[in-house]
């Protein structure tokens, strides 16, 4: 910012121009409101009841003075110019100065009351960035998994798909089964090809009568009598699928 060294002997220059150099230093101070945005409530203007008390709004580039005013569901935000007038030595009156503050009214332009956004406080924002990066810790350290529902094309800058996630699911480390009791242990199978052991013990049997000679040509039948038999075998022993319904995706990671 630009500086003024009023301390100084030897008759200052004290004259309009020093002034506008301090109104032009002054300027800068309106950069701070680009921090908050366009069109943002900086402070106040809180509603209370059908009013929005004062406060400090940003608007295009510059911080304004908001004036109370009753609001609507239409309410427009204008800016209002109001000179102030002073009288000079010579007896002649002029424009010295302009004071210029936002509240609502009706104007060639204007903004919705509805587009402002309030702005926290830094304080807030900062706890809540805080709460934010430890709940992304997973990711910024590494080890942390989301699912990616787009062509790897898609992925955005700075994540990666885990290449030795394909075709697999998760299961949870569980210490007391040996078969999930190793972190990054793979197992199972698409599919299965029952064994006979796996095969629910069973049989399929039927009674027959067997004869136990030969007709002797009298009409008579030959004796016999009935005996358990088994069928004969059947099925194919193909394998047959274990998977559940499912969607394909892509297991993403973030690297930086």
């Amino acid at each position: 910012m630009n500086k003024t060294n009023f301390n100084q002997t030897g008759g200052f220059p004290l004259k309009t121009e020093r002034l506008q150099e301090l109104q032009t230093a002054f300027e800068i101070f309106q950069a701070f409101g680009a921090l908050a945005g366009n069109l943002t409530i900086i402070s106040g203007c809180e509603l209370l009841g059908a009013t929005v008390k004062k406060g400090v709004v940003y608007i295009d580039g510059e911080p304004l003075e908001f004036r109370e005013a009753a609001v609507t569901g239409t309410s427009t935000v204008i800016i209002i110019e109001e000179p102030v007038n002073r009288a000079f030595e010579n007896g002649t009156v002029k424009q010295v100065h302009t004071v210029r503050y936002a509240t609502f009214g009706t104007a060639a332009t204007s903004w919705l009351w509805t587009a402002f956004k309030r702005v926290d406080p830094a304080v807030q924002l900062m706890v809540r960035l805080d709460s934010l990066e430890k709940k992304t810790a997973v990711f910024q350290s590494g080890g942390g998994m989301v699912l990616w529902n787009k062509p790897a094309v898609d992925i955005p800058a700075g994540w990666q798909e885990v290449l030795d996630w394909r075709g697999r699911i998760p299961v949870g480390l569980d210490a007391t089964q040996p078969e999930f009791d190793t972190l990054g242990e793979i197992g199972g199978a698409k599919s299965k090809t029952l064994s006979i052991d796996e095969i629910p013990s069973h049989t399929h049997g039927f009674r027959a009568y067997v004869q136990s000679g030969s007709n002797d040509g009298s009409g008579g039948e030959a004796a016999g009598n009935f005996q358990d038999k088994q069928t004969g075998s059947i099925g194919g022993g193909q394998s047959f699928s274990l998977m559940n319904p499912y969607r394909v995706v892509l297991f993403i990671e973030y690297i930086g």
